[in-house]
């Protein structure tokens, strides 16, 4: 399902993050353009708000020489990375984990070479990634991630507008990585972090646990 070129002036204030009331402003003052449906509704262009976006959020602007790496909260919090070039879709995935219960620590790339570095920082236990990517693309990351024996535990997950026959083409799909579909199922995304969560809890048990050696 491909997106839709306009978006309503609701839509967009869930995009970038503010009322629906500021995304009117900015559109009164000639900041984001801006036309008229048969009803008098606003729309709005989906690349003017994805060009506003890197404007308001800086985080997302994939400046490689602002690209500024977090700390960690916890060595236990479950470490989510997502990587994504679309910013639109980074802010909506930001908002959207934002409301999950799973407490984790959101770790956000807008290409693979920075989701390189992030994984080689933070080790994350969950990574979404999309495929199409400039430079590097989201299956070559992945090759390279699954070669790092400090990731074996790590889930990988690729979410994804392409039709099953176009993934082919790009190659071969390593073993045990899952593919969810464009648009998003949050739903899902959630549950997948609940069952990273508990299995991370369960190792982290299970290493704690004294062995008793047989007499």
């Amino acid at each position: 399902m491909s997106e839709q070129p306009w978006v309503s002036t609701k839509e967009a204030a869930l995009l970038l993050g503010v009322s629906q009331r500021t995304v009117q402003n900015w559109v009164d003052r000639g900041k984001i353009k801006a036309s008229l449906t048969m009803g008098g509704h606003r729309r709005l262009s989906r690349e003017d708000v994805k060009k506003h976006l890197s404007t308001v959020h800086p985080l997302l602007t994939g400046n490689d020489e602002t690209f500024v790496l977090p700390a960690i909260n916890s060595d236990t919090t479950l470490r989510v990375l997502i990587v994504e070039d679309d910013y639109a879709i980074l802010r909506l995935c930001e908002l959207q984990f934002s409301h999950f219960s799973v407490p984790h620590q959101l770790f956000l790339a807008t290409n693979a070479y920075q989701g390189l570095i992030m994984v080689g920082k933070y080790q994350p236990h969950l990574i979404f990634t999309d495929l199409k990517m400039p430079h590097i693309d989201g299956l070559h990351m992945i090759s390279e991630i699954i070669k790092m024996p400090e990731m074996k535990h790590t889930k990988i997950v690729i979410v994804t507008g392409l039709e099953t026959r176009e993934i082919m083409k790009m190659g071969t799909m390593p073993d045990g990585v899952m593919v969810l579909p464009k648009p998003i199922p949050f739903n899902t995304v959630e549950t997948i972090l609940y069952q990273q969560a508990n299995a991370i809890k369960a190792a982290t048990d299970n290493a704690s646990t004294p062995y008793d050696a047989a007499d």
